[in-house]
């Protein structure tokens, strides 16, 4: 073999290293999605998640897999597109329905938390409802994307005025500042930003009649690599219930 054979063999044998090492440290991460939503997920959109008990959660259970987390975060109706297309590989504590099981694979069941009505005394003297029809007279602040159990075909059945943002927290300044008569909140988020912000503190408050007892899960995209996962996930879940992780890690909710 001459001189110029060996070079050029040489040659791409290191651009094969060069090339391929990339693919390989890739194989190993799950691009995870999720909306700011807190205390579940804390961070800004556009930009890596930068704590909250989801991404705690999502972080252990796939460390016991042997795999690494790429966590960021975008509005939710984009977090599902990139499900659909398999953009990124899992999307953070979801609810299930038929429509987004038709691109999405679901984990077994991850947390559990009611979904209520929240109003401000400064605006209304207590608030109450036993039937979606007394929701008709008032205007109800959503996150875009969010799926509410029975609201949304209700709303659209009797007529429900609704006003759609891009988070949870929009909704509470709104509703803080009159902008809107209700909004629909998880009771960890709103105990969370009157913790974070207790001038809130008596200004946002539940009726006492909840929307729903939610459901969440770890969505797995059908067109994304953690697909192929999903076994492993469902185990690794029932051990970190099972040894009380899941307990402490959601037990910083309250």
């Amino acid at each position: 073999m001459t001189k110029s054979s060996l070079a050029i063999l040489a040659a791409a044998f290191v651009f094969g290293l060069a090339t391929s090492a990339p693919l390989r440290a890739d194989s190993h991460i799950i691009k995870v999605s999720s909306d700011p939503w807190e205390p579940w997920v804390l961070g800004s959109e556009g930009g890596a998640a930068t704590g909250g008990v989801a991404v705690e959660a999502a972080e252990e259970l796939f460390k016991r897999l042997g795999l690494e987390t790429e966590i960021n975060i975008y509005p939710y109706e984009r977090c599902l597109d990139q499900m659909k297309s398999g953009d990124r590989d899992v999307l953070l504590m979801v609810k299930k329905t038929p429509e987004r099981e038709q691109f999405m694979l679901f984990s077994d069941v991850a947390a559990r938390e009611f979904q209520s009505i929240y109003y401000s005394p400064q605006w209304m003297t207590g608030f109450e409802w036993n039937d979606w029809d007394d929701l008709k007279p008032y205007t109800v602040g959503i996150v875009r994307g969010f799926n509410y159990g029975e609201f949304a075909p209700a709303a659209e059945k009797y007529g429900i005025k609704t006003e759609s943002v891009a988070s949870d927290t929009q909704n509470i300044r709104k509703l803080l500042a009159g902008r809107v008569d209700l909004v629909i909140l998880n009771r960890s988020t709103a105990n969370y930003y009157m913790e974070q912000n207790p001038e809130a503190r008596g200004k946002l408050e539940p009726a006492s009649k909840n929307i729903s007892f939610a459901e969440f899960h770890f969505g797995l995209s059908k067109n994304g690599k953690a697909a192929t996962y999903l076994s492993g996930v469902n185990e690794a879940l029932r051990d970190m219930k099972a040894d009380g992780t899941l307990d402490r890690i959601l037990g910083k909710l309250y």
